[in-house]
C-alpha cells in the first residue's frame, strides 16, 4: 500500500523524491527548486521531460523532476504519469523507498491518480526467470502533502491502490505464456480470486456447454486438446439489475485453419487480455465493495489448427440460434463473444460492456493510444470517453451505420463472421451487435491496440497494460447507482 505523510522531506526520509513540475505553477521556494529550474531552462521549451536533479546534499533524497506540459492533460493524469515515471526510475537505481510530492490543493482524483501511478509504474513480471542482479521494487512508497492531508485523501489513495493491484493482476495474466494460461488456468484463477476477495464464481465445462448450446464457443475450441470453459463471476453489491462485463478469453490464438503468419505469433498469448481485465474488474469490485451488482463473463478457449478444427466455409449455430458462416477461422473472438453476449442478455442487465483484442484493423485505425468504442446506445460512448479521460485509458468512438451491416451478409447463413478488409473494426462490432437486442445498453471495446505497450511511458511500463480495469470502474462510479 501507499503511505500518506504531511510535509516535504528535507532529510533522507525517502531515497527518491518525485516532483511533478508544472511550468505555470507559482514558486514554492523549496530546496530543490533552483536546481530544477536551471535544468529545465537548459532543456528549453520541449514539453514533457524528466530527469534526476543533483542537489549536492547527501543527506537529502535524490530528486526526480517530471516536467508536465501545462494544460495538455488533466492534473490527475499528469500526476499519475509523473508518479509512474518516478517510481520506475527509482527502481532502476535500486532505491528501496520513493515519495511523490502531491501538488498543493490536490483534489480526490489527484490523490487517487498519484497512488495509482506509484503502484503501476514499475510493474514487471519476473516469476519465470532468474532475477539475480535485477533491482527489487521499492518497498516504501509515500505520497507527501505540502500542507495538511485533506480528509478525502486516505479513501482515494486506498481506492487507487486496490485498482492498481487489480490492474497488475490483469497484467500478469496477459504476460504469462500460453502453456501456463490455458482456459482451465483462467478458470482456476477466477475461482481463487473469488475465494480470496469474496465474489461468486461458476465454471461451465465442455459437457455443460454442449448441453446448454454454446455452439460457437465449442466450434472454436475444436482444434485444441485444451477443454473450453465459460466462467461466470458475480459481485452482488446492493443487488438490482447487473452491470455485465464480458471478456474475450482466447488464451492462445494461432488463427485456426486460417493460420496466422509465424512472425509475431508468440504475442497471441495476449488474446485473452479482455478476459484478464474482467477478472481484475471483479477482484476490484469485491475489494472496494462497490454498490453495483457486477457480473463478469469469460468464454475461454484456444484457437488452433487440427483435423478437428472448424474450417472456412463451415456453418455453426451458437447459443442465440443464429447460423454463422465461418469465412475466416481467425475471426474467432467474435464467435465466442456471440455466445457470451447472448447469455448476458438473459441476466436482464442494466448494461453490457464487452472487451476484446478483436481486430488488427483497430491498430491501423487508432494506433496504440486509444480504445475503440462501438455502441448503438445513446450516451454510452460519451460516458466511456469521460471515464477514459479521468483514468488515462482514452477511448474513441467508431460508427455502427447500417451500411456496414451489408458486408456481413451470407448467401447460406444468417450472418458471416467477417466483412472484408474495409472497416474491419466496425464490421467486427456489427457482428457482435447482431447478438444484442436494440433495447439493451451495450458497448464493445476493441483493445487490440492498447493491451500491450512496446515502450515505457508515464505510468505504463513496457509490456501488458491491463487496460480496461480502471476504465470500467470509473464508468461504474459515475453511472447508475455509483
Amino acid at each position: 500500500m501507499v503511505e500518506i505523510r504531511s510535509g516535504i522531506p528535507v532529510e533522507r526520509e525517502v531515497e527518491a523524491f518525485v516532483v511533478p513540475w508544472f511550468d505555470d505553477a507559482p514558486s514554492t521556494g523549496e530546496s530543490w527548486e533552483t536546481a530544477a529550474a536551471q535544468w529545465l531552462e537548459s532543456r528549453g521549451n520541449s514539453g514533457e521531460a524528466s530527469a534526476w536533479v543533483r542537489l549536492g546534499a547527501p543527506d537529502s533524497p535524490d530528486v526526480f523532476i517530471a516536467r508536465l506540459s501545462a494544460g495538455e492533460r488533466p492534473v490527475a493524469e499528469s500526476c499519475r504519469r509523473a508518479a509512474g515515471a518516478g517510481v520506475r526510475a527509482a527502481r532502476a537505481r535500486g532505491f528501496g523507498s520513493v515519495g511523490l510530492r502531491v501538488p498543493e490543493g490536490a483534489d480526490e482524483a489527484v490523490w487517487q491518480a498519484s497512488a495509482e501511478g506509484l503502484a503501476l509504474g514499475d510493474w514487471r513480471y519476473d516469476g519465470l526467470r532468474d532475477a539475480k542482479g535485477r533491482t527489487a521494487p521499492p518497498e516504501t512508497r509515500v505520497l507527501f502533502a505540502t500542507a495538511s492531508v485533506p480528509p478525502e485523501a486516505p479513501a482515494a489513495v486506498r481506492r487507487g491502490c486496490i485498482l492498481a493491484e487489480a490492474q497488475n493482476v490483469t497484467r500478469e495474466l496477459v504476460t504469462l505464456p500460453g502453456n501456463t494460461v490455458t482456459p482451465r488456468y483462467l478458470a482456476e484463477t477466477a475461482e481463487r480470486l473469488g475465494r480470496e476477495h469474496g465474489f461468486r464464481t461458476e465454471v461451465r465445462g465442455r459437457d455443460r456447454l454442449e448441453e446448454e448450446g454454446f455452439g460457437a464457443l465449442l466450434a472454436v475450441s475444436r482444434g485444441s486438446v485444451e477443454e473450453p470453459c465459460f466462467i461466470e463471476m458475480e459481485h452482488e453489491g446492493s443487488g438490482g439489475a447487473p452491470f455485465v462485463v464480458v471478456g474475450k478469453g482466447v488464451t492462445f490464438d494461432a488463427g485456426g485453419i486460417s493460420l496466422k503468419p509465424a512472425s509475431g505469433m508468440e504475442d497471441m498469448k495476449y488474446d485473452m487480455a479482455g478476459a484478464a481485465a474482467v477478472l481484475g474488474i471483479l477482484m476490484a469490485a469485491a475489494r472496494l465493495d462497490i454498490p453495483q451488482r457486477v457480473i463478469g463473463l469469460v468464454p475461454a478457449t484456444e484457437n488452433l489448427p487440427s483435423g478437428n478444427a472448424v474450417k472456412p466455409g463451415d456453418v455453426v449455430r451458437g447459443l442465440s440460434g443464429k447460423s454463422i458462416e465461418v469465412i475466416n477461422t481467425d475471426a474467432e473472438g467474435r464467435l465466442i463473444l456471440s455466445d457470451a453476449l447472448t447469455y448476458a442478455q438473459r441476466l436482464d442487465p442494466a448494461a453490457i460492456i464487452d472487451m476484446a483484442t478483436l481486430t488488427g484493423a483497430c491498430v491501423i485505425a487508432l494506433g496504440h493510444h486509444a480504445v475503440a468504442v462501438l455502441t448503438a446506445s445513446d450516451g454510452l460512448a460519451d460516458e466511456l470517453a469521460a471515464a477514459g479521460e479521468r483514468t488515462g485509458e482514452r477511448t474513441w468512438p467508431l460508427p455502427l451505420w447500417k451500411e456496414y451491416r451489408a458486408q456481413l451478409d451470407s448467401h447460406i447463413a444468417d450472418i458471416k463472421n467477417i466483412g472484408g478488409r474495409g472497416g474491419g473494426t466496425i464490421t467486427g462490432g456489427w457482428f457482435l451487435r447482431e447478438f444484442v437486442a436494440d433495447d439493451v445498453r451495450w458497448a464493445h471495446l476493441d483493445i487490440a491496440g492498447t493491451a500491450w505497450a512496446e515502450e515505457a511511458r508515464g505510468w505504463q511500463p513496457k509490456g501488458a497494460t491491463g487496460v480496461g480495469v480502471r476504465l470500467v470502474h470509473e464508468w461504474l462510479r459515475s453511472h447508475g447507482r455509483g
